[in-house]
């Protein structure tokens, strides 16, 4: 089936998700519509064999995902089990995976109560079997629409519940099998690293090498994915063909035989795979030499395409989940079309112009994908490739593999060698942050529908063979304004999008809502959200903390293609509605922050009036009585009135109609509060309300409801948030009226959809959908 295999992954590749999404109709026309082309150029034979592969991969995944369930329930866990993964120590959260002795993996999460503790877990190795108590309970679906699903993450590898663990027994390692050796040569290796390198390049050395990221520095490694050159920090498959081909080098120069080299190297390979994490890119790279090496030692042909596409397949039978890896699908991708763009590449003269055309095709092939999982691309990847893919591949990956060695043999030596890789990385390291810093440079699109990613792909392929087949210049032309139509389409969209939408975002215990106006009009943004910081002893803290706003509302605007904020309302100074305010003024821009009279109270509000200011935002201030207008939408300010000394009945209270309702947005509202804006309008009523401080029982006094008779409530707070929001007594006076009430801690995120005079009410996750319908 020589120069076939390709026809084969592909028809895996449609099987596999036509069985994952159950026959989605746009999946099943992309199915008839493949085998029609075989069909109309008469490949017959191939076509029942594509057929044959459909059916077995249909079976072959629903047979698999069948079976991928738990024998476990929610509930308290003490055995002992296997320690199955290096466990990482981050401040005083320790955590990992383990393996019961059914064989069911568990990922578990520890949070240490001293340094004495913490020193005394950095002994465990993976193989360890440990006596654990703790409590299983089930991952949780995003809260958040577009959101990262880690339960869907854990449950591609076959992985149901989280530990969470009260107490680590005693741990003893017995003996260990090859693949347990392997991960304690890595540990080993890893430990070594830190130990050695400075803090500001152990994470960059740790990742060429045994491709772990868990030391580099958070904002770096964004910085890194926002310029699109994240690839470099993992093992890629230039990496490996490198380090294969130095050692094939060397080997012969030692006065081994071809044949000799290759089974030895062919041999090493899965040890390698394993020893750097058995990263998508690592693994695809070292089975394809080992098939370049297999079929040479036995002098048999095959051309590039079927290298990638049995090894491709290969992967999938071990793991079809694995098709579902972004890291998995960009290596494909990208190498796929670097085989089928060779006589392209080829026809450049001199190694700049290919190097050139080699990030080019990479970059465009990657983009519908890129766009997809991280929606937007930034338009300095491909001169930011062609500096740091060279200066990465042939200067600081053979300088980190050198310093480890000499390290290890030469203390004196390897420090030397060691510190000129820190400055190097320092150096690079400031190019790279001052890059991401360009926010012109950083085309944010959202995230394309299926169709549109359908549109994306077929329109990169016919510019491909375009240029493969070299037909005229017309025909180039044609493929280069059909592919970027595709973008301008994109782009466009939200400008004819007739809908609108109000997201109270799942913060936890805390407040934000998003406002969107349909054909994008406006963006408006009513609190951040926060979370309290206790302050924790130096060896408690953490490299890598939360941020609501970098983890969840700066991914959601960018899926929606929202590059700008115009309003940012601030109700009041209270961490858990301000908390993150100066960190959204940093990483987006802000038109306007607009907040109550008498905002400024204390070092929170002092600092994010200075952020302000300092990236030249306008500030508002507003009391009782003015409007708010910008776009089709005008807010009237109800409150504060007078300044007291609550900041809570001091909040930035809002009317305003929206999608043919009337909303009342309450911040932090309390009793005397609502007495004061009852006394200043009588006749008010609303059909939305947001009620005020998370449904405390300060807040919503039966008097309140009486006199704004909502038709829905709504209460954010964090799930079983320590002060018991929202108070049962809340809770009575909304079910004694008959109010519905939709709550974050319970729902999720909320949203309503509308357009100009209805909308809907919906939650997030899907399966606790409660809608309202308004007309």
């Amino acid at each position: 089936m020589k120069g076939k295999l390709f026809y084969f992954a592909l028809t895996a590749t449609l099987a596999i998700s036509a069985a994952r999404t159950n026959f989605q109709p746009t999946i099943v026309l992309l199915i008839i519509f493949f085998f029609m082309l075989l069909i109309l150029h008469k490949k017959y034979p191939l076509m029942l064999f594509c057929m044959l592969v459909f059916l077995l991969f249909v079976g072959y995944f629903s047979y698999i995902d069948s079976n991928n369930k738990s024998n476990f329930t929610q509930g308290v866990y003490r055995n002992i089990a296997q320690i199955s993964s290096i466990p990482t120590i981050d401040g005083d959260l320790f955590k990992g995976s383990i393996k019961d002795k059914s064989g069911e993996e568990f990922v578990f999460s520890y949070y240490l109560k001293s340094q004495e503790e913490k020193n005394d877990l950095k002994t465990i190795r993976p193989g360890s079997h440990c006596l654990i108590d703790g409590d299983l309970k089930e991952p949780k679906l995003p809260t958040m629409p577009n959101a990262f699903s880690y339960k869907q993450f854990l449950y591609d590898q076959k992985i149901h519940l989280q530990l969470e663990v009260r107490t680590f027994g005693e741990c003893s390692l017995d003996e260990v099998d090859i693949l347990t050796y392997l991960q304690l040569v890595r540990q080993n290796g890893l430990n070594f690293l830190e130990d050695h390198f400075p803090s500001t390049s152990v994470g960059i050395v740790q990742a060429l090498l045994y491709g772990d990221r868990g030391l580099i520095e958070e904002d770096l490694e964004v910085a890194y994915q926002d310029l699109g050159i994240v690839h470099l920090l993992a093992i890629s498959g230039l990496h490996v063909g490198l380090l294969v081909g130095g050692l094939y080098f060397l080997l012969i120069r030692f006065g081994l035989t071809h044949e000799t080299t290759r089974t030895i190297l062919f041999l090493a390979m899965p040890a390698y795979i394993f020893l750097t994490g058995a990263a998508p890119s690592v693994a695809r790279a070292s089975l394809m030499i080992m098939v370049y090496f297999l079929f040479k030692q036995m002098r048999l042909s095959l051309t590039s395409l079927d290298v990638i596409s049995m090894t491709y397949l290969f992967l999938l039978l071990l793991n079809p989940y694995i098709l579902f890896h972004v890291g998995f699908q960009l290596s494909y991708v990208v190498s796929l079309s670097l085989i089928l763009s060779a006589s392209t590449i080829a026809s450049f003269e001199g190694w700049f112009l290919k190097l050139n055309g080699i990030s080019l095709i990479s970059q465009i092939s990657a983009t519908p994908l890129l766009l997809f999982h991280f929606y937007q691309v930034s338009l300095l990847s491909l001169p930011m490739n062609l500096v740091f893919v060279p200066f990465y591949s042939f200067l600081i990956l053979p300088l980190s593999l050198l310093a480890a060695i000499v390290q290890y043999l030469f203390p004196a030596v390897g420090m030397i060698i060691i510190n000129f890789l820190d400055y190097l990385l320092q150096c690079s390291h400031y190019i790279v942050y001052f890059a991401s810093t360009l926010s012109a440079a950083t085309l944010t699109l959202g995230k394309p529908s299926l169709i549109l990613l359908i549109l994306y792909v077929f329109s990169t392929l016919y510019l491909f063979l375009t240029f493969e087949q070299m037909k005229s210049v017309r025909k180039i032309k044609m493929s280069l304004v059909a592919m970027s139509c595709v973008y301008v389409i994109h782009m466009l969209l939200p400008y004819f999008n007739p809908n609108g939408e109000v997201l109270v975002i799942d913060v936890g215990q805390g407040d934000s809502i998003l406002i969107n106006e349909p054909y994008n009009k406006g963006t408006y943004l009513i609190d951040t959200g926060g979370r309290l910081d206790f302050q924790k002893e130096k060896w408690a803290e953490r490299r890598k903390t939360f941020s609501i706003v970098k983890s969840i509302t700066i991914p959601y605007l960018r899926s929606k293609g929202v590059t700008t904020i115009d309003k940012l309302i601030l109700t009041h100074g209270d961490m858990d509605h301000v908390g993150e305010a100066s960190v959204l003024l940093e990483q987006m821009k802000i038109k306007e922050l607009v907040v109550p009279i008498g905002f400024v109270r204390g070092k929170v509000e002092t600092d994010i009036v200075l952020k302000a200011r300092e990236k030249g935002v306008k500030i508002t201030e507003l009391d009782a009585g003015d409007h708010l207008k910008s776009g089709n939408l005008e807010f009237l300010i109800l409150s504060p009135k007078d300044i007291s000394e609550s900041k809570n009945d001091d909040s930035l209270v809002m009317y305003s109609k929206i999608g043919g309702l009337s909303w009342l947005f309450t911040g932090d509202l309390e009793t005397e509060g609502e007495k004061s804006i009852l006394g200043s309008y009588p006749s008010i009523s609303v059909d939305v309300l947001k009620i005020g401080h998370h449904g405390s029982k300060g807040s919503t006094s039966d008097t309140f409801l009486d006199k704004l008779k909502p038709k829905v409530a709504i209460v954010s707070a964090g799930a079983n948030n320590r002060y018991q929001h929202p108070h049962p007594e809340v809770l009575e006076k909304l079910h004694k009226r008959g109010i519905p009430l939709l709550r974050t801690d319970r729902h999720g995120a909320i949203l309503y959809q509308f357009k100009e005079n209805s909308g809907t009410f919906s939650s997030h996750p899907p399966y606790d959908e409660v809608e309202t319908e308004s007309q």
